[in-house]
């Protein structure tokens, strides 16, 4: 006999209540838990009835509460990396499309000769650019988040924003922003992290729509 949906979400706010935020980590939990009581109760309706703490639900899940944190620990360092190299494939795979490619190649080529002509505010605009940019995304994501809660993935992209954010502020101060000291190195390591802002809006576009399908039957 199958858990109810009512059951599983048992399951899924003990899990929730113990810190295992992630929920597409907690719901691979989540199923496991499952299938165990499945197999190991008979009587499921005693095992869930409702006596506090002496409820049998609760004190399995309690008994092997220690458990569970240490694989959520350790899903989370495997997931991350998982991500991340799913990510950095699909930022390749974005970035050699014959549309984006020809889109990086005609910017990098408009900054070239610009900054050869010493076109004034470019260094600023290119910065500003990168920050609307930079917004622009961290809102998709934190609108994702607010709808689905806190997902893995979603975590491992707002990790690459940070670090393109990091690095593009890295060696601006506020004299060099405003066109006293710009450098050609500023403008052109500005310019690729906002290309690479501009791949990791295309890649998580490209996975929406499939972790939407992936996760949406999590939200209880």
């Amino acid at each position: 006999m199958e858990l109810t949906k009512e059951q599983i979400k048992r399951i899924n706010d003990f899990l929730e209540g113990i810190g295992i935020k992630y929920i597409d980590i907690r719901f691979e939990m989540v199923d496991h838990i499952a299938s165990e009581i499945e197999n190991k109760v008979d009587n499921k309706n005693l095992f869930f009835e409702n006596k506090r703490f002496q409820t049998p639900f609760i004190k399995y899940l309690l008994s092997q509460k220690a458990t569970y944190l240490k694989n959520y620990k350790e899903q989370k360092k495997k997931s991350f990396w998982v991500n991340t190299q799913k990510i950095v494939i699909d930022l390749f795979q974005q970035a050699v499309k014959p549309l984006n490619l020809m889109l990086t190649i005609s910017f990098l080529t408009a900054v070239y000769y610009l900054e050869k002509f010493n076109i004034k505010y470019l260094d600023e605009t290119i910065f500003v650019s990168f920050f609307v940019s930079f917004m622009y995304i961290a809102i998709k994501f934190n609108r994702f988040k607010k709808k689905f809660g806190e997902i893995r993935i979603i975590q491992t992209y707002v990790s690459f924003l940070m670090f393109n954010y990091i690095i593009a502020f890295h060696f601006h101060s506020s004299t060099s922003f405003f066109g006293e000291n710009s450098s050609p190195f500023m403008i052109y390591k500005t310019a690729i992290m906002l290309i690479l802002n501009f791949l990791v809006l295309m890649s998580f576009k490209n996975r929406k729509e499939g972790i939407e399908k992936q996760f949406n039957h999590l939200v209880l």
